[in-house]
C-alpha cells in the first residue's frame, strides 16, 4: 500500500508540475504578443509559429482553395496539392471591398465563402492571413486611388473622414467575429493591415502620401479601435514591408512592439521587372536578413508574406534560387502569390506539366519545408 501511495503521489507530483510547466510557458508566450487580452487559442497559435519556426519554414499560398490557373470555386482543389500532393500550410485571403458593402471581394470570391474555407483551413491545422486593401475613405475609391495624398492625415485630423473610416473598419471586424469554429469559438488569424506601405505603388497609405508619424498614429488607431473597442482579440497582427535598401526607412514607420508580432517581407519576381536573377536572389538575401535581424531584436516572428516568381521562367528557381536563401533563415511561413484564375500570366506556383513543376515538388520534399500535413504532427 505504501508503494502505491509513493507512485500515486509522484504521478500526481509530476503531472502538476507538467501542468505548472505549460501554464508557465504559455504565460511567458502571451507576455510575447501585442494583445495582451488575446485568446488561449490565439497564444497557442502564437506558441505554434515559434514552435514551427525552430524546425522549418510553413509553405503559404495566396487563396489557394479559392481559385488557380485556369479555375475558380471548385470544392477540395489547389494548385500547390495537385501538383505536390498536399495542401499548404498557409493560406492567404484578401478582404478587399468589404467596406463598400459588397457580397465578394475584388477576385470575386464571396466573404462567406472565405469563412467556411477559414473554418476548413482551422480543421486541418493550417493557418489563414489576411490583407485588407481599404479603399481611400477621403475619395471614395479604391486603395491605389492617387487623387488624394493626404488621406491618412485627413483620417487623423478630421472627424468626418475618421468616422468614415472606422465606418470602414466596423465591416472589417463584422467580418472577423464571423470567423468561429464549430463550438462557436474565434479562430486565430494573422492580419496585415496596411500591408506594403513601401510598395512603388501609389497606396494612399504610402510611405509617399504620408509622413512615419501619421503612418503609426493610424496603425495604432486601427489596433487600438479593434481590440480595446471592439474586443477583438484573436488576430496577430503582421507589419509587412518591400524590400528596401534604406533600412531607416524600415524602421522609422514601424508603429512599436505593442501594435505588431510579426514582421513580415515582401518580395516579388514579376515579368515586367528589370532584375535578372542574380540580383533578385542577393537582395532577397539582404531583405530577410534585415528584416530576421530586426524581428529577433524586438522579439518577433519572421516571416515572408508575400512572393514569388509571376509566370516562373526558371525550372530550377525554386531548388536551385530561392531554397539555397530562405534554408539559411529561421523564418516561420513563405507565403507565394496567387495563381490568378482571370490572368493566364500571373501564377506564382507551378502546375502539373509546367517546366518548374518537378523542381516545386523537389522543394516542397525537403524536410524544412512545411506543408498541411505537418501540421498535426
Amino acid at each position: 500500500m505504501r508503494n502505491l501511495a509513493t507512485r500515486i503521489l509522484l504521478f500526481l507530483v509530476v503531472t502538476l508540475t507538467t501542468a505548472c510547466n505549460q501554464s508557465q510557458q504559455m504565460g511567458n508566450e502571451a507576455l510575447s504578443l501585442c494583445d495582451k487580452k488575446a485568446t488561449a487559442e490565439t497564444v497557442r497559435l502564437y506558441r505554434e509559429l515559434k514552435e514551427k519556426q525552430k524546425i522549418g519554414i510553413m509553405l503559404g499560398h495566396q487563396d489557394a482553395l479559392a481559385y488557380g490557373n485556369n479555375w475558380f470555386l471548385e470544392e477540395g482543389r489547389s494548385d500547390v496539392k495537385s501538383v505536390c500532393g498536399d495542401y499548404p500550410a498557409v493560406f492567404g485571403w484578401n478582404i478587399g471591398n468589404i467596406e463598400n458593402k459588397e457580397l465578394k471581394n475584388q477576385d470575386s470570391i464571396p466573404f462567406a465563402t472565405i469563412i467556411s474555407y477559414v473554418r476548413i483551413v482551422e480543421q486541418w491545422g493550417g493557418i489563414s492571413t489576411f490583407i485588407w486593401p481599404a479603399g481611400n475613405p477621403v475619395t471614395g475609391r479604391n486603395s491605389n486611388e492617387k487623387l488624394s495624398k493626404d488621406a491618412v492625415k485627413q483620417i487623423l485630423e478630421n472627424e468626418a473622414i475618421q468616422k468614415q473610416f472606422l465606418t470602414s473598419l466596423d465591416k472589417v471586424v463584422n467580418f472577423f467575429n464571423q470567423l468561429t469554429d464549430e463550438k462557436g469559438r474565434p479562430i486565430p488569424v494573422i492580419f496585415q493591415p496596411f500591408h506594403g506601405h513601401n510598395a512603388k505603388n501609389a497606396l494612399w497609405w504610402n510611405t509617399k502620401s504620408c509622413t512615419a508619424d501619421d503612418f503609426k498614429e493610424l496603425w495604432k488607431m486601427t489596433i487600438n479601435y479593434l481590440r480595446n473597442e471592439k474586443g477583438i482579440h484573436h488576430i496577430l497582427y503582421a507589419y509587412s514591408v518591400y524590400g528596401d535598401k534604406n533600412i531607416n526607412t524600415f524602421e522609422s514607420y514601424y508603429p512599436g512592439n505593442d501594435y505588431v508580432d510579426i514582421i513580415g517581407l515582401n518580395s516579388h519576381w514579376l515579368q515586367n521587372g528589370d532584375l535578372n536573377e542574380q540580383d533578385f536572389i542577393r537582395e532577397l538575401n539582404r531583405d530577410i536578413s534585415i528584416i530576421t535581424h530586426f524581428a529577433e531584436k524586438n522579439d518577433k516572428i519572421p516571416a515572408i508574406t508575400s512572393t514569388g516568381m509571376e509566370g516562373i521562367k526558371i525550372s530550377n528557381f525554386f531548388s536551385e534560387y530561392l531554397y539555397p536563401v530562405i534554408s539559411q533563415y529561421k523564418l516561420s511561413y513563405i507565403l507565394f502569390e496567387k495563381n490568378a484564375w482571370n490572368q493566364e500570366k500571373h501564377y506564382f506556383i507551378p502546375v502539373p506539366g509546367h517546366p518548374a513543376s518537378e523542381d516545386f515538388v523537389r522543394f516542397v520534399n525537403y524536410p524544412n519545408i512545411l506543408t498541411c500535413k505537418d501540421m498535426k504532427e
